[in-house]
């Protein structure tokens, strides 16, 4: 009979914490595995933190007031400026694009740029910085008749000019008086194509661009005296002037697209990092295993001695508990130092300083995530250990035990679908997660499927005669015990996402790059004025005859409703949203516009002149639940319209042919102020010749190259490639720490392996040959798997997700299956040069 007290807890902890006194050799692989992970999770949810701290605690500063107001096309009314004086302080300015220029040209350098026009008291918050450290407000003042402006330092680089010259904008000209340092409202702006430029609110009116139907934005700022409630101003804006038209905004929402984009990337760095751990995952459990494997004739005696099973479960469980607090111990104290180096490194890209801090939040996060990793991923070794019999003690084998019974495989089912719930339930994008959680556990399956395979297929070689080397690699690589399913699974998690991720980068860069359509235009122009159009046709055919010429008129506004329901109370697809979030280009068409295909509904007729009918996008429509037939209430100018959505059909936009979301039918816009854009298709050769005409003649039309804002979104894309790939390399690292460790815990069976092939007569060249071959075979395997694991999943990503085209990228795949065969030789060669070189003598009279 048992003694009672050897089921107790504390003799359960001092049977560990002796054990534990002989070191830690055997768990360096296991704490470093835990720690990678942790310290990823850890100091991404910190930096988080710390930025979303900086955010809300700056939100006045990232607004610039305590309320803002946006209206397109038209200034405030007196009226309008009477309440809002009534409310507060306020301040005014003005966005559109413009072309600039060197007053001094020689060469016809134009650049396209943001500008701004901002009256003394801007903002009303906070403060552009300069990087002479002089006062905005003294740096636009008008000296000797001359205005002042402001730029972002790529105007000065890209137009190659100083402080001190002078630039030329529509018909003003100003002095370049400061670059800008900071400004911290340019947060809240949308993608532009251009840099900055800030002048002063008389100066905008100089330059004679601002006509009826520009592309013009009109902000105005205010700060409410004493404390006064937003709410409550607010609700005095909509009850005074309801058909403002214009759209409000508070100190919470100025930081909403930086909170988003934050968000967005904080999950990806969690998931990355919960990638790592399900990566070193299969290292804890090779190290709980190996060390277990060591310790079998301890439980083997302690079992003689009457130990029960569940005390040797809880002995090596309290044991694998402590190493693993250590292991996530270590990773948060990485997690919560990082942070300040992060935020040390990012500090010119953010708008206002970050609060440095350590967060209990992410930190708790990062640890449970740690803690149920070493739990899911040890539970099996741990029971099987408890399993094994006393007459372990007389014959050698390893901590196979009976393979598990149904409550220890429900307790590690039970474990990891904790850990995918915390997964999900933590992440601000909760379908996404869910679909990682999903995807990484069906990599998981794919990859133990394929060790198992390649460990099949060796088999069903044979035992090919003539080439010893070849088959005792192919037998090495099914044995009982190989090292097969760690090193797939180790580094094939690891490369498939980065093979994911070059070629979707690879596939999006090709065709941004190389899918330029032959009929493609060279230019979009904007902000032609109606009476402009036969003016703007006669300068681009005067510089080449044979241009293609397309006019579209434009107009913005908001969507409001949906079959009477407004917008905010609809549930709309998170594909769909930035639709709705903001003001949006219409435009009218008499018939199909190009690269359009009819997906529901009909086409109304060239000549109709009916109530407003509208055509959407099929993508859009879908995510806002539209179907021909509907009614859809638009804002324009302060005014709601109301029409029947006529149809929906598909763009194809990488033909970079005019086309919009949203098009209206003809004469719904009637006496609305609009301007048009046009694409030019020219000869490249007098490409520069049609650019120059039309700034000679219409200086307030804009030009964009094409092939210059592509340039910018590859550059924009190619810098978050990079900056993905980075993070996903943590996924290697771990990769790495696992295969070295599975290579190492093989080091015993190395040994004997080699000794063993010495005493028969093998040299030392041909075992190295066998175990290169070894190593070759599998990581080649490894290699081709995750490159198809990762073309599936950068298929599906482009094909559904992103709605691009697809292509097989060769030099990916390659260069990954090469990389795998290398990096599994070089770890497989470190685990085992020194049994190559040991001596047979010494081992025989231990053995």
């Amino acid at each position: 009979m048992r003694s009672p007290g050897l089921t107790s807890g504390p003799v359960a902890l001092r049977f560990a914490l002796r054990e534990l006194r002989a070191g830690l050799s055997g768990f360096r692989v296991l704490i470093a595995c835990l720690a990678i992970g942790v310290a990823a999770i850890a100091a991404a949810g910190s930096v988080n933190r710390a930025i979303d701290e900086g955010l809300s605690a700056n939100a006045r500063q990232l607004l610039g007031g305590d309320l803002e107001l946006r209206l397109m096309y038209r200034d405030l009314s007196a009226a309008e400026i009477a309440t809002l004086e009534r409310l507060g302080t306020l301040t005014r300015y003005t966005e559109m694009r413009a072309m600039v220029r060197p007053e001094t040209n020689a060469e016809g350098r134009r650049l396209l740029v943001e500008m701004k026009g901002v009256e003394p008291g801007y903002p009303l918050y906070g403060a552009v910085e300069l990087t002479d450290g002089q006062p905005l407000a003294g740096a636009l003042a008008e000296r000797d008749g001359l205005a002042g402006a402001v730029a972002a330092p790529a105007l000065a680089d890209r137009l190659g000019i100083k402080v001190g010259d002078r630039l030329r904008v529509g018909d003003a000209v100003v002095e370049l008086r400061g670059v800008i340092a900071r400004e911290p409202d340019a947060i809240g702006g949308a993608f532009s194509f251009g840099p900055r430029l800030m002048v002063a609110a008389p100066t905008v009116a100089k330059t004679g661009l601002i006509q009826p139907g520009s592309l013009v934005e009109y902000h105005g700022l205010l700060r409410l005296e004493g404390g006064s409630d937003l709410a409550r101003a607010k609700d005095i804006l909509a009850a005074e002037h309801p058909q403002a038209g214009w759209r409000l905004r508070g100190p919470e929402e100025a930081g909403a697209g930086a909170q988003r984009f934050l968000d967005r990337l904080t999950l990806f760095l969690v998931l990355v990092g919960l990638t790592s751990l399900l990566v070193g995952g299969i290292g804890v459990a090779n190290a709980v295993k190996a060390y277990l494997d060591g310790r079998i004739r301890t439980i083997a005696v302690l079992k003689c001695l009457g130990a029960p099973a569940g005390l040797i479960f809880r002995v090596y469980m309290i044991q694998i508990g402590l190493i693993s607090l250590a292991g996530v111990g270590i990773g948060l104290l990485i997690g919560a130092a990082l942070p300040p180096l992060a935020i040390a490194l990012l500090a010119d890209l953010l708008p206002v300083p970050a609060e440095a801090g350590v967060f209990a939040g992410p930190l708790l996060l990062a640890a449970a995530f740690g803690l149920l990793t070493a739990l899911v991923f040890s539970l099996g070794a741990l029971s099987r250990a408890r399993d094994i019999p006393a007459t372990a003690l007389f014959r050698g084998e390893s901590a196979k035990g009976r393979g598990g019974r149904w409550r220890d495989r429900l307790m590690i089912a039970a474990g990891a679908l904790t850990l995918a719930a915390l997964a999900v339930a933590t992440a601000d994008d909760k379908p996404l997660a869910a679909w990682f959680v999903a995807g990484a556990g069906l990599a998981l399956l794919l990859f133990r499927g394929a060790a198992a395979l390649v460990g099949l297929l060796a088999k069903a070689a044979g035992r090919p005669s003539g080439l010893p080397a070849l088959r005792l690699a192919l037998t090495n690589l099914h044995r009982p015990g190989a090292a097969t399913t760690s090193v797939v699974l180790s580094l094939g998690l690891g490369l498939s996402v980065l093979v994911a991720i070059a070629l979707i980068q690879g596939n999006l860069d090709r065709q941004i790059r190389e899918g330029i359509p032959a009929q493609a235009p060279t230019f979009f122009f904007i902000d032609i004025q109606p009476q402009q159009t036969a003016t703007f046709e006669a300068a681009v055919h005067g510089a080449d005859p044979g241009a293609k010429v397309v006019l579209a008129d434009m107009i913005r506004g908001r969507i409001r409703a949906f079959n009477g329901v407004p917008v905010a109370e609809e549930r709309i697809a998170p594909e769909a949203r930035w639709a709705v979030r903001g003001d949006r280009g219409f435009s009218t068409a008499e018939t199909l516009p190009e690269g359009s295909t009819l997906q529901a509904g009909a086409w109304w007729p060239a000549d109709y002149q009916g109530p407003p009918l509208f055509s959407l996008t099929s993508d859009l429509a879908e995510g806002m639940g539209l179907a021909p037939g509907d009614a859809v209430t638009v804002n324009i100018l302060g005014r709601d319209l109301t029409g029947t959505l006529a149809n929906t059909r598909k763009v194809d936009w990488g033909s970079l042919t005019m086309n919009f979301a949203f098009v209206v039918s003809p004469g719904a816009f009637a006496g609305a102020p609009r301007s048009y854009i046009a694409t030019v298709r020219a000869s490249e050769a007098l490409a520069s010749d049609v650019d120059k005409a039309v700034a000679a003649v219409l200086p307030n039309v804009s030009a964009i190259r094409v092939r210059d804002a592509l340039d910018t979104v590859t550059a924009i894309m190619e810098g978050a490639g990079n900056a993905v790939r980075i993070s996903a390399l943590l996924t290697l690292i771990a990769g790495a720490v696992v295969l070295g460790g599975a290579f190492a815990a093989n080091h015993g069976r190395r040994l004997r392996e080699a000794v063993t092939l010495k005493v028969l007569g093998a040299t030392r060249g041909q075992i190295l040959r066998a175990y290169l071959t070894e190593y070759g075979i599998l990581g080649l395997a490894t290699g081709l798997i995750a490159a198809l694991v990762g073309s599936v999943a950068a298929w599906g990503v482009l094909v559904f997700a992103l709605r691009a085209d697809w292509v097989l990228l060769p030099g990916v795949v390659a260069t990954t299956a090469v990389g795998c065969v290398l990096a599994t030789m070089a770890a497989g060669l470190a685990g085992t040069w020194r049994a190559l070189g040991a001596k047979a003598a010494p081992f025989l009279r231990n053995e």
